[in-house]
């Protein structure tokens, strides 16, 4: 993994500076949607280390991971259920809190769910958090989402977008990945899980002609841009209304991208997109790896997703981007542990 233990946190540089120059330090209460999934838990452990008490709106009780929260730091969170239908009871879990970060989202439609219905419980969430006086409300939406896009993920997350802007809150901010990598192999499914493929099969064939960008982010510079928008970085609270792309240096063509990834794990695997393949006919052609492991590698909205263009930053001259963590170093570091097992979506998110 990443190692980033040489480098202090952010909000303890900033701790640091003002209790020397006699400015006091205001702690605050914080809640995250799922402070114990996935990146709930990198921004927990940063906000934690900044002496601030941490709310965790979620089913999970404990990480889903051991790091970066230690046995000690979890024992710190409040963990709260949460029920979208329990107005009163997430209110109450918001009472006293500056701000809420929302990563809540749903990745497939099952169950007769739908990403519409998404964006309409993150509404409530928005709507409960300004009644429970939360000052300002950090939601993670997707690079290039519109309300009339053809991709439903993409349209539901505009929809929670607008949401927000128009909840009537102090402030709000918005983030907007396409991907999140790192900071371990067990953590990012989708490298994980192509990689077990390219492990195990002599060709691997790819929707459409290839060519679509993807520009994913790492873990730890997402939790640190979240803490940024919160208004915890070292520059202070921002403006009422910010919103920022998501999305690290790299941004391989999807050939550039699962080539890297058989050369990172030792794989022969030959990656084609021969041109002639939907995204409908490769969804097909991936079930029966979802019925020998129980799980969805990849459902049609995925690879429509990827293969639409909208998976790269709106603003390519953002020049934090250039700072952040390489997807491709990453991939060569962490290739010899990648894909050694399957890791099964339906049975992390899904599954109580």
């Amino acid at each position: 993994a990443v190692q980033t233990d040489a480098v202090l946190p952010p909000l303890l540089v900033t701790a640091f500076v003002a209790s020397c120059c006699g400015v006091p330090v205001a702690m605050s209460r914080v809640a995250i949607t799922g402070g114990f999934s996935y990146t709930g838990r990198y921004l927990a452990k940063l906000l934690l280390d900044g002496g601030h008490s941490v709310v965790s709106l979620s089913r999970r009780q404990a990480p889903l991971a051991p790091a970066p929260l230690s046995p000690a730091d979890a024992s710190k969170v409040f963990p709260r259920p949460m029920d979208f239908s329990d107005e009163v009871q997430l209110g109450a879990s918001l009472e006293g809190c500056d701000v809420l970060f929302c990563t809540y989202w749903i990745r497939f439609a099952m169950g007769g769910d739908s990403h519409d219905a998404a964006a309409d419980r993150c509404a409530r969430l928005f709507n409960v958090a300004r009644q429970a006086g939360v000052k300002r409300v950090v939601f993670t939406s997707h690079t290039r989402a519109t309300e009339d896009s053809p991709c439903a993920y993409l349209a539901g997350k505009a929809k929670a977008c607008a949401a927000l802007r128009s909840a009537g809150l102090p402030s709000y901010a918005i983030a907007r990945p396409c991907g999140i990598f790192g900071d371990t192999p067990g953590e990012s499914i989708l490298m994980n899980n192509a990689a077990w493929v390219l492990r195990r099969s002599p060709l691997f064939l790819l929707a459409g002609d290839g060519s679509h960008r993807f520009q994913p982010i790492h873990v730890r510079d997402f939790s640190e841009l979240l803490l940024e928008l919160g208004g915890f970085g070292t520059s202070g609270a921002g403006p009422a209304a910010q919103e920022r792309d998501a999305c690290g240096p790299d941004a391989p063509t999807s050939v550039e991208l699962f080539s890297h990834v058989a050369r990172a794990v030792g794989s022969r695997s030959i990656v084609r997109a021969p041109g002639v393949l939907s995204t409908k006919m490769v969804t097909t052609m991936s079930k029966p790896i979802d019925w020998l492991t129980g799980d969805i590698l990849l459902d049609k909205g995925d690879l429509d997703l990827l293969c639409s263009g909208l998976t790269v930053a709106d603003d390519p001259d953002d020049p934090a981007i250039a700072q952040r963590r390489s997807l491709l170093s990453w991939l060569d570091e962490v290739g010899p542990n990648l894909g050694k097992e399957y890791i099964s979506s339906v049975d992390r998110y899904y599954k109580k």
